[in-house]
C-alpha cells in the first residue's frame, strides 16, 4: 500500500520457492519509447532556474530616396520566461528481512519501478503544455501559449505590414494560434490551422515561413487522423477529389498524456518552436537503511522544468 513499509507478511508468495513466474508490471509490461522527446527541445541546466529573454528584430526595410538618409529603426524589448526546476521523487521502504527472504529479487529491483514512474512524470509535465496551454501556461508576452490574440511587440503596425492576415487576426496588433471558437478535427478545420500557422509573422510583421510537421492528437482522434492524412482522396467525399493534405507531409503524433480527448494541434519541428524541457538533475537512485529498524530505503529523484518561451510554431484547438 502507498506510504507503508513493505513487510514480509504482505508478500508471502515472494518468500516461498515454487512460483513459476512473477508477473511484475514494472518490468513485464512492454516499455514504450518516450513520447516527449519527439516534440520538445531538451536542454540541460546547472543553475536553480533559467531565464529566457525575447527581443524583436528590426522592421521591414523601406525604400531609400536618393540623397536621403535611411529610415531609423531598432529592436523592441519583450518579456522574460523563467524556468524554475522542480524536484520529483519517490521513496520505497522495505524491511531487511523481506529483502533477504524474497526469493525472486523483486524488492531489490524497486528502482526499476521508480524509473517507469519517473518517465510518467516527464511525459505528463511535458504534455501539460498542450493540456494547460490555454489557461496557465504563458510565454514571454504574458499571454497563454495558445491564444486567439497573441500580442505583437510592433502593435498594429506589425499586423498592417504582415501580408495576407487581415481575415485571420481577431484584433489589430495581435495574431491567433488558436481558433475562435475551438473546433473538432475536420478537413476544413485542419486547412484553417495550416493556413494560420503558415502565415505567422514575427513581432514586426515579417513572415517567419514556418511549416507544421506534427498533427498532435489523442487516441480518440486516431481514426480521424489516419483518414485525413492517409487517404488518397478527400475523406467523406464522393467527388474523387485529390487529398491535398498528402502534399503537406504532416505526421500524426499520438500522445497518451493529453487530457482533452478531442484536442488537437499543429507543431513545427523542434527548430521552429520554443517548447522546452530543462534537465537540472537526471534520474538518480540511492539506497540507504535505518540502523535501528533495519528498514531499507530506496529513493529516486529527478529535477527538471518545462515551459514555452514563445508561441510561434504552435497551433492548438481544444475541440468543440
Amino acid at each position: 500500500m502507498a506510504g507503508n513499509i513493505l513487510v514480509r507478511n504482505t508478500f508471502p508468495p515472494l518468500l516461498a520457492a515454487g512460483l513459476r513466474y512473477v508477473f511484475w508490471q514494472a518490468t513485464d509490461l512492454k516499455e514504450h519509447a518516450p513520447q516527449y522527446t519527439h516534440y520538445i527541445n531538451e536542454m540541460t541546466s546547472e543553475d536553480a532556474y533559467e531565464i529566457d529573454y525575447e527581443l524583436s528584430g528590426t522592421g521591414p526595410m523601406p525604400m531609400m530616396q536618393e540623397g536621403s538618409a535611411p529610415a531609423a529603426d531598432g529592436i523592441i524589448q519583450g518579456g522574460t520566461r523563467k524556468y524554475v526546476h522542480i524536484q520529483y521523487g519517490l521513496l520505497t521502504e522495505a524491511t531487511r528481512q523481506l529483502v533477504a527472504d524474497d526469493k525472486y529479487g523483486i524488492i531489490m529491483n524497486v528502482p526499476k519501478s521508480h524509473a517507469r514512474s519517473a518517465l510518467y512524470a516527464k511525459e505528463a509535465v511535458a504534455a501539460s503544455l498542450f493540456n494547460l496551454g490555454g489557461t496557465s501556461i504563458t510565454t514571454t508576452n504574458g499571454a497563454t501559449l495558445f491564444n486567439t490574440a497573441q500580442p505583437l511587440m510592433g502593435g498594429s503596425q506589425a499586423t498592417t505590414l504582415a501580408p495576407n492576415i487581415s481575415t485571420i487576426i481577431n484584433s489589430a496588433g495581435t495574431y491567433p494560434n488558436r481558433p475562435t471558437p475551438d473546433s473538432d478535427l475536420t478537413n476544413t478545420a485542419l486547412q484553417q490551422a495550416i493556413t494560420m500557422i503558415a502565415l505567422q509573422p514575427d513581432d514586426r510583421g515579417i513572415p517567419i515561413h514556418v511549416k507544421p510537421k506534427y498533427l498532435v492528437h489523442a487516441q480518440q482522434n486516431r481514426r480521424n487522423v489516419r483518414e485525413l492524412l492517409g487517404s488518397g482522396g478527400v475523406p467523406g467525399s464522393a467527388n474523387n477529389e485529390l487529398n491535398w493534405l498528402q502534399g503537406e507531409s504532416l505526421t500524426g503524433l499520438e500522445l497518451n498524456y493529453l487530457t482533452t480527448p478531442f484536442g488537437w494541434g499543429l507543431l513545427t519541428d523542434k527548430e521552429g518552436h520554443m517548447l522546452k524541457l530543462y534537465d537540472r538533475e537526471p534520474l538518480m537512485a540511492a539506497t540507504d537503511d535505518d540502523f535501528k529498524t533495519e528498514v531499507l530505503l530506496f529513493k529516486s529523484t529527478q529535477r527538471f522544468s518545462v515551459g514555452a518561451t514563445s508561441w510561434r510554431g504552435t497551433w492548438w484547438s481544444f475541440g468543440s
